[in-house]
């Protein structure tokens, strides 16, 4: 026999020929695939012995294809014949070395086996032009040729299957009504005849898979210029404005016929530790008159910003700068809401049109009506096809935005403004004088009043900051005051850490002379940022003109990397300097901020920080009377002129100016006062790291990808829009976990005797000759984990482990791990001081 069970309550099987046991039918039948046997498998038709069992299924579907069944069937009659399982490559001669190709086989092989369907070519190839969507990358008529030279393919699959059967039949003189029928069933149409052009597949994916089209809306009309062809004159032309909407009932519905959101939605709840992680955990969830009632209704967060989606030096630039607005579902946890195929399209228009009278609020107009039927008591009744009637509920509860759109939205004066700041009165002046100011906070009412007094009196603007209401606030619940979150990424990593990195080199260099700014480049260049860094490594280009306090040329995931390793940068700073105090205060205020949990107790030590760092920035860097940073005007002239400023034989005059720069003082930057607010909005929302608009503004990507390869610019609002929709369709369909996903790198199956480690993964409770994967490494939702990389084992002390090795048993990752001692953590260099130690390894 193949195999005997050997034991009905853990379902183990015995390989006979190997005498190995496998729990579980998945791990024996992948090992009758992938292994060779000495006894072969015989053809329950014709006695033809294989000794592979990919070759066999092959030979029945060429030779018997009448009898042609799938893998499972196939191995039952292994069983009762007494025949042996085999290796999954095709080709005998092959090794089993080859991992990438065994692997390959192995999925095609468990393919044919278990698809019993009904195969729709039409819905595959909907599928398969529905992943080259997804990309953003890919033309229309690209797309077109493929699904062209894919149609050749599978006709000539057609023509040579139906010459194999004509063969058969005339061998098996068999000329019957069926056969003759069944010839003629092997004839293929084109699948995607239904699928060519734009319109077609928004038709067909909005038909077969619930594909949202966008909605064209009427906005308003400008004056444009056209050219007059009688008379070859631009003259005055009005042209309807419009912009893109979708439905975001219809959306919702979509999403939740997908059981696997609907599951994730229903398995949300607060934090039972105190610890704030969500919006559940704030206090606005205990206020929201929806939420506080309706603890599963959708929450909505709401993102706006404006997105270039051409060259930046063509000619069109200026109509082709488009505003974004996404949304996207706090009720999803964050392995899945942070997936850029969980932000969802809302609306699409041209900035400038938006810019107009009104122009905002009408973009917002339908949105805002859709919502009111969301958040009324009875909510809006759909059809999941799960046996019931479903009430949807949902509302809006954050908004996300930088400080320019912010204002826009919440109708205030631009951040320039004397009265500057969203959640609070405080004034310029007063700010300037004090960094840690804080005014009368702002509230819903106080919002009211500001706007009735401006409609009253203009003047009023410049004493309140306010110039037109919020359209937002029509939201049963939503308070722009509270809920317009303050952006930690473009705060920080583009705003204070550019302030504090420039101003302190300033120091290091120019007064202290510690190092160059060659030196500094050189850092830079060789530091060893591993695997996870590398790709954020900062760029190697900091001048002169770098140490003026202004923004630094870096992006926003460089500066966090660094911030990060500025210690290790400039490790002959002395101890006790006060810029590399500055630093530090920084860097441990970034560890709260970007944390996804945090203590009521690390928001009070954030309060502690922030404080300490304004005191010491405003010590060392503020001089009130400034009005705007100083950009060293008076000195520009002369840093151009030096092509060296490393080189001492510059001569003193390069001396004495750098030393006269090292004194000049900067005023400060509305984000610091942000930081102010921030333990509040901890305390209100939870962890800042889910508001943040980075992963926003990666999804702005696929909008300048569309643009490099959209060549119809007559309406690029709608072509952006349909183009989305689309992209998108395939990750909401999606039916498996984020969080169970795993790619392995380089596996080669091995039993367990045969590896390293027999002895740990003995005591781990494997069996000797049970097979396991080894594999060189592992992403496991997106997080790649290999050898040479620390893990956090114990998050109390915590303790660090550098991975050895890695296996994978199914789904099961067994870490081969080996520990270090936590010596101290380093304040100077905001990183943990460990060494080796003398443990022995161990499975995580």
């Amino acid at each position: 026999m193949a195999a005997a069970l050997i034991n009905e309550y853990n379902y183990e099987y015995l390989c006979v020929p190997c005498d190995r046991v496998f729990v579980g039918k998945d791990d024996f039948l992948s090992h009758l695939r992938r292994t060779p046997h000495a006894v072969p498998i015989l053809c329950g038709k014709c006695n033809q012995e294989y000794h592979h069992l990919t070759s066999l299924i092959r030979h029945i579907k060429n030779t018997h294809i009448q009898e042609a069944q799938n893998n499972d069937v196939i191995l039952d009659q292994m069983e009762v014949d007494g025949a042996v399982g085999d290796g999954v490559e095709e080709n005998p001669d092959c090794g089993g070395e080859d991992a990438d190709h065994g692997d390959q086989m192995e999925q095609v092989s468990e393919e044919e086996s278990s698809d019993e369907e009904i195969v729709d070519l039409v819905r595959s190839a909907g599928q398969m032009t529905l992943n080259l969507r997804q990309s953003g990358s890919v033309t229309g008529s690209a797309i077109e040729r493929f699904q062209h030279e894919c149609f050749k393919m599978v006709r000539d699959t057609s023509k040579s299957l139906k010459q194999k059967v004509k063969k058969f039949l005339a061998d098996e003189n068999i000329n019957t009504p069926q056969s003759r029928a069944l010839l003629q069933e092997l004839h293929v149409d084109d699948p995607f005849s239904q699928l060519r052009t734009m319109k077609q597949q928004l038709k067909y994916f909005s038909s077969e898979l619930g594909l949202v089209p966008p909605e064209t809306k009427f906005l308003d009309y400008r004056v444009d210029y056209k050219l007059n062809t009688e008379t070859l004159q631009y003259e005055p032309t009005r042209v309807a404005m419009s912009f893109e909407y979708i439905p975001v009932i219809k959306t919702l519905t979509l999403l939740m016929k997908n059981e696997k959101i609907r599951n994730l939605i229903d398995a949300e709840t607060a934090s039972q530790d105190g610890i704030f992680r969500s919006y559940l955990d704030g206090r606005r969830a205990q206020t929201h008159p929806l939420v506080s009632r309706f603890p599963k209704i959708l929450r909505l967060q709401l993102y706006w910003d404006d997105v270039e989606v051409v060259n930046p030096l063509g000619s069109k630039t200026t109509i082709h700068k488009i505003a974004a607005f996404y949304f996207s579902i706090q009720n999803l946890p964050p392995v899945e809401s942070s997936q850029l195929s969980s932000i969802y399209l809302l609306a699409l228009a041209y900035s400038e049109d938006i810019k107009t009278a009104g122009g905002f609020e009408k973009v917002l107009a339908p949105f805002l009506a859709e919502l009111r039927r969301l958040e009324s008591e009875t909510g809006v009744v759909i059809d999941l096809d799960i046996g019931r009637p479903f009430t949807l509920r949902a509302t809006l509860t954050v908004l996300c935005a930088d400080s320019l759109a912010a204002h826009d939205i919440m109708g205030l004066l631009s951040p320039s403004a004397r009265h500057f700041c969203r959640y609070c009165m405080v004034s310029r002046p007063d700010f300037r004088a004090n960094l840690l100011a804080v005014g009368e906070r702002r509230t819903k009412a106080m919002l009211e009043d500001h706007v009735r007094m401006v409609r009253e009196r203009r003047s009023q603007e410049k004493e309140c900051g306010v110039r037109k209401s919020c359209s937002l606030h029509l939201s049963r619940g939503f308070d722009a005051t509270c809920d317009i979150i303050f952006d930690c990424f473009h705060d920080l990593l583009e705003g204070v850490c550019h302030w504090v990195i420039s101003l302190s080199l300033r120091s290091f260099i120019n007064a202290s002379e510690y190092f160059s700014l060659k030196q500094f480049n050189g850092r830079i260049a060789a530091f060893n940022y591993g695997v996870n860094d590398f790709k954020n490594k900062p760029s190697v280009n900091f001048t002169v003109d770098s140490l003026n306090g202004s923004k630094l040329k870096q992006t926003g995931s460089q500066m966090w990397c660094l911030t990060r390793i500025f210690g290790f940068l400039v490790a002959d700073v002395p101890e006790g300097d006060e810029n590399l105090k500055l630093v530090n205060l920084l860097q441990a205020i970034l560890l709260i901020v970007f944390s996804e949990a945090v203590r009521a107790e690390d928001i009070t030590r954030l309060e502690e920080l922030i404080a300490e760092h304004h005191i010491l920035f405003q010590r060392l860097h503020v001089t009130p009377e400034n009005d705007v940073f100083d950009e060293l005007s008076d000195d520009e002239n002369d840093a151009e002129d030096i092509d060296n400023p490393d080189d001492p034989a510059e001569g003193e005059a390069f001396a004495e100016n750098q030393r006269r720069r090292a004194h000049k003082k900067v005023t400060p930057g509305n984000k610091l006062h942000h930081l102010v607010h921030y333990p509040e909005v901890f305390r209100d929302h939870g962890s800042l790291i889910r508001y943040w608009c980075a992963r926003y503004e990666g999804r702005h990507q696929i909008f300048s990808k569309y643009g490099s390869i959209c060549c119809n610019f007559i309406n690029i609002v709608k072509s952006m829009a349909q183009m989305y929709q689309l992209s998108t369709l395939s990750g909401i369909l999606k039916t498996s976990y984020r969080a169970e996903e795993m790619e392995l790198q380089g596996p080669q199956n091995i039993s367990v005797e045969q590896t390293q480690h027999m002895q740990l993964l003995v005591q781990y409770g494997l069996i000797p000759n049970c097979e396991v994967c080894d594999v060189e490494a592992v992403s496991i939702a997106g997080e790649t984990y290999r050898p040479g990389l620390f893990v956090v084992v114990d998050s109390s002390t915590p303790t660090f482990a550098i991975i050895k090795y890695i296996y994978v048993k199914g789904k099961e990752v067994l870490f081969v791990l080996k520990s270090w001692e936590t010596v101290a953590f380093e304040n100077r260099y905001c990183a943990y001081h460990v060494e080796t130690s003398d443990t022995q390894l161990f499975i995580l």
